[in-house]
């Protein structure tokens, strides 16, 4: 079965990132697209894949840029640790106080988007009383 590429414009319009956005991604080692000969950019459908899972990771978690890293890289070494299984302690327990730190900080970004949540409730609701006490006059 072959592989289906798609060029830089057509992961952008499938994204809904632009093409700029895309190659930043590549600049911090988010994703590593394939070249050609000419040097043109083929991502795949797993390099698709990643790009909305840290589109994902940034617009609705709020993570930053360094954390969805630190994530990606962290499901490699679990997918890599379980392929190969590795039997390095000292690699194995690294990943997992990384993994341990991840789910931290995804509990710290839940309990600050509740507050948030709750903040934007109160907010809208008291704009539309204030909407409907303005229209009654």
């Amino acid at each position: 079965m072959d592989t289906k590429y798609y060029k830089i414009e057509e992961v952008a319009t499938i994204t809904g990132l632009t093409k700029r956005t895309l190659r930043y991604y590549e600049e911090l080692e988010l994703i590593i697209p394939k070249r050609t000969d000419a040097s043109y950019r083929l991502y795949s459908e797993e390099d698709i894949d990643n790009i909305n899972r840290i589109k994902d990771l940034r617009e609705s978690l709020g993570f930053c840029l360094n954390d969805v890293k630190v994530i990606l890289d962290l499901e490699k070494d679990f997918k890599r640790i379980f392929k190969e299984n590795l039997k390095d302690d000292i690699m194995i327990n690294k990943s997992i106080n990384l993994i341990k730190k991840q789910i931290t900080s995804i509990e710290e970004k839940e309990l600050s988007l509740g507050k948030s949540k709750e903040k934007f409730k109160i907010a809208l609701k008291k704009l539309e009383e204030f909407h409907r006490t303005k229209q009654e006059e």
